[in-house]
Parts: C-alpha cells; sequence; structure tokens
C-alpha cells in the first residue's frame, strides 16, 4: 500500500494509527518518496539564494545542518538521544575536518607569500642579470677596441724595429768602408786617387752619410721607444678591462646561479601548495559528505499532519482568497511539508542586517535565537561562512525577518496570534497566502498568475529567469488538488 494512501485515509488518527503514521514518515524521509509515491530526489534543491524584491530569501532547503529545537515530541527519548548523540559526533568530525580546511589555507596562504616573494626576488635577478650582460657587452667591446689597439702599436714597433735592423746594416756599411780607407797608406790613397781632394770629398761623403744614417737610427729608437710605450698603455688598459670582464662574468655566473636556486625553491613551492590545494579539495570533499549526512540528520522541524495542514491551508484559502493546493505546492517545495525549515542560525546564516529584526522576533514569543533554527547559507565553506550570499528564512514559508515584519500585523489580525510565530503553520501559511495574493489573478485561480506569483515568491523582480520554480510548485499543486478532491 502506498504511503500517500496511508497518510490520507483520515485526518483524525488514533494513538496507534499515529505510531505507525510516524513510521512511515521515518521511512519517507530516509527513502525518497513523495506522496503521491514517486521518487523524491531533493525537492528543494537548486531553489538558489536569491532575494526577492520583498526580502523573501528562498534558499535550498535540503542543505541545512542545524537540529530544529521544534522535535517531534513524539519521538521516543532513547531514540533522540541516540539520534542526538550522532549528531553531536558528526558536528565534531565536521568541525575538525573545518578546523584542519583551516589550517591548510593558512600554510597556503603562507606559500602565496612566499611564491610572491620568490617572484619578486627571480624578477630583481632578472634585472640584474640583464644589467650585467650589458655591462659586459659593454666592456668586451672596449677590451676588443684596446686590443685592436695593442695589436696596431705592436706592428708599429715591428715596423720600425724592422726599420732599425736595416738602417743598422747600412750603417755597419758606411762604418767598414770608413775602417779600409783609415788603413790605407798614403801611397795606396795616391795610387788610387791621382787627386787627392778626390779622396777626402769621398771621405766627406761617407762621414755625412754615416752622421745621417745614425741621425735616422736615433730616429727610429725613439719612435720605438714610444711606441713601446703606448702598447704598454694600451696592455694596461686591457688587462683593466679584461680583469673587470672575468669579475663582470663572475657576477653574472652568481646571478644566474641564484636565480636557478630561486627556481627551484619557486618549483618547489609550487608542488607543495599544489599538493596542499589537492589536500584541500579532499577535506572539502569529507566536509561536504559530512555535512550533507549532517543535513539529513539535522534538518527536520516539527513533524506536520497532512490534515491539520489541509485544514490550516483551506481557512487561509478561505481568508485570502489562494487556492488551497496552491498554497501546499509552496509549502512543498519550500519546506517540505515543514519537515525542512532550516539547519542554520543567525550569526553564521543571517545577513547582519537582519539581527536587530530577527531577534525582535524570538524575544517577542519568547524563544532565544539563538536555537531557533533558518535556512542556512546558499554556500558553506567553513566555520566562518567564507561564502557569497546569505541564509536566514525562518519556519515552514521560508520568509526573511524582514519580510515577515511587514506582514506581522496583518498575520495577527486574520489568526488572533499576537505576536504571529513564523514557525508556527498556520501563522506562515498566512503570511504565504498573503504574499501570494498580491499578485493579481492569483485569487481568482489563475494558473498562468499561480506561476508567477510562484516565481516572484523564489525571485522578486527576477521572477522571469525562474520558470522552473514555478512548474514545480505547479506540479504539486496539482497533486494536492487530485488528493482533496478524493478525499
Amino acid at each position: 500500500m502506498k504511503f500517500s494512501k496511508i497518510f490520507l485515509e483520515k485526518k483524525v488518527f488514533s494513538k496507534y494509527r499515529i505510531a505507525a503514521l510516524l513510521s512511515a514518515i521515518v521511512l519517507f524521509l530516509f527513502v525518497g518518496f513523495d506522496f503521491t509515491g514517486a521518487a523524491n530526489k531533493n525537492d528543494n534543491e537548486n531553489t538558489n539564494a536569491n532575494t526577492n524584491s520583498n526580502g523573501n530569501l528562498n534558499s535550498n532547503s535540503n542543505i541545512n545542518t542545524n537540529i530544529n529545537s521544534n522535535v517531534n515530541s513524539a519521538v521516543p527519548p532513547a531514540d533522540l538521544a541516540k539520534k542526538q548523540a550522532e549528531i553531536a559526533k558528526k558536528k565534531e568530525q565536521l568541525n575538525s575536518v573545518r578546523n584542519q580546511i583551516n589550517r591548510f589555507e593558512q600554510k597556503s596562504d603562507l606559500l602565496d607569500k612566499k611564491t610572491e616573494t620568490i617572484e619578486q626576488i627571480i624578477q630583481v635577478l632578472d634585472s640584474e642579470i640583464s644589467e650585467m650582460e650589458a655591462s659586459l657587452q659593454k666592456t668586451g667591446a672596449a677590451l676588443a677596441e684596446i686590443t685592436a689597439s695593442v695589436n696596431q702599436k705592436q706592428q708599429e714597433v715591428s715596423i720600425k724595429e724592422f726599420e732599425i735592423v736595416e738602417r743598422k746594416k747600412i750603417l755597419k756599411e758606411y762604418v767598414r768602408k770608413l775602417n779600409l780607407m783609415d788603413r790605407k797608406s798614403f801611397l795606396e790613397v795616391l795610387l788610387e786617387k791621382p787627386r787627392l781632394s778626390e779622396y777626402f770629398r769621398e771621405m766627406e761623403s761617407i762621414v755625412a752619410f754615416e752622421s745621417r744614417i745614425k741621425e735616422m737610427l736615433d730616429g727610429l729608437n725613439d719612435k720605438k721607444t714610444e711606441l713601446v710605450k703606448e702598447r704598454e698603455t694600451l696592455e694596461e688598459q686591457q688587462n683593466e678591462q679584461t680583469s673587470l670582464y672575468a669579475m663582470q662574468e663572475d657576477q653574472r655566473i652568481t646571478l644566474e646561479q641564484n636565480r636557478r636556486d630561486r627556481e627551484e625553491l619557486l618549483a618547489e613551492t609550487q608542488t607543495e601548495q599544489y599538493k596542499l590545494g589537492n589536500a584541500i579539495d579532499k577535506q572539502q570533499e569529507i566536509a561536504s559528505r559530512l555535512s550533507a549526512e549532517l543535513t539529513s540528520m539535522q534538518s527536520l522541524g516539527e513533524k506536520i499532519d497532512f490534515g491539520q495542514a489541509l485544514s490550516d491551508a483551506q481557512d487561509v484559502a478561505n481568508l485570502t482568497g489562494v487556492r488551497t493546493a496552491f498554497l501546499l505546492g509552496v509549502l512543498r517545495v519550500e519546506s517540505n511539508m515543514g519537515n525542512n525549515v532550516g539547519g542554520g542560525r543567525y550569526k553564521t546564516d543571517m545577513n547582519p542586517a537582519q539581527w536587530d529584526r530577527f531577534k525582535s522576533i524570538c524575544t517577542s514569543l519568547g524563544y532565544d535565537p539563538d536555537d531557533k533554527p533558518v535556512s542556512r547559507k546558499p554556500c558553506y565553506r567553513d566555520s566562518s561562512g567564507n561564502c557569497g550570499g546569505w541564509g536566514g528564512a525562518m519556519g515552514p514559508a521560508q520568509f526573511m525577518p524582514s519580510t515577515w515584519m511587514g506582514y506581522k500585523d496583518q498575520i495577527a489580525q486574520i489568526n488572533g496570534h499576537n505576536p504571529p510565530d513564523p514557525w508556527n503553520l498556520r501563522d506562515a501559511l498566512t503570511a504565504m497566502g498573503l504574499k501570494l495574493a498580491k499578485v493579481p489573478g492569483v485569487t481568482d485561480h489563475n494558473r498562468t498568475a499561480e506561476h508567477k506569483a510562484a516565481s516572484i515568491y523564489l525571485a522578486g523582480g527576477n521572477w522571469e529567469r525562474f520558470g522552473w520554480y514555478g512548474d514545480r510548485v505547479l506540479k504539486y499543486a496539482d497533486q494536492f488538488d487530485a488528493k482533496i478532491k478524493r478525499e
């Protein structure tokens, strides 16, 4: 027999039937069947975290994880204690994983800074290496120029040395001739030179030429000496440039070695970052799994008797003009008929701008704000809530505190509950009806208007992008309508 048939047989149950019903509800929650027996696959998934124009945040109701204080009193104390112990253990595991993620992320931040520092050092080294290479090119060019000058001077010295050698040969020949003439006797001179004047003219000519050769030789020696000095000066400059080049080359090699060392350190750091990133991903996967497990254990609100829900919805329909099945369809999608009213807490999941209103609502109803469940953030990365968007919707109708404050006087006037309670089904359905009735055509039971109203309920002014939400609401509304007609 289908659970839906058992569930809808009567509006009032005996104690035994209540026990049977509770068992069936537990089976429903864990096996995942809706009221028609069809598989329920996260009916509250993908409702996003869009704050509509009225401030009503319809966040994903399935991802709430803190326990609702309104636990069904019919649950046996022993089972409740066991469940709470399991929840406490799961929370401890989740906190441990999140703490590990925090430690990993702190270490990752340090590695990021280390990487940034190393990269900056490498940039500085690259700049210094470029400057050193430019200096080496400049020094090398100067050294090449000086070396060419030294070679030029060496060639000039060699030429002068050759000329000196040649002049010395000529001088030596003239000296030999003079020596020969000096050794001749007067008789030999007269026999060779009939005229004595010719002998003396020849001798004077040889002496004069010898003198000129000596002068030329002295000039060549002076020029050689000058060239040698210039060459030595250039060689000194060459040695200086060579030493400078060698020193700059050593500095370049040292800089390049430092750069290689930094690159190796950077590679090691990046490898460590990669491993740490994988570790963080794995821990986050574990955290997500634990959070999901905790969700299935914690996110239950107060069990709602369908007969009572139907009765309240019919009363609200009469008061607001909104179709009964349509109200139940919205209730089904928003909080799984009140079974999933949120697992978050206002300090971690609600926008701080809503805190004062939330605490005011709780105080007026005698509730401890720290204990009342609200919808969790649409994304919950760690205990600090480092994620965009906010949760904080209250009760079966998932109203934000600011939105609730706008309806509370009307609710009080209609229901006589002053102050009204967002966690009370009758008050929640009344607020829902008042909100849905604002869309023209809803009170005429126009299906197109209902589709628009449901989408607005989720996304406010952006409702046209969220037609899928209206589709889901109307799907459940049709199912409820069929059940109501069969009753």
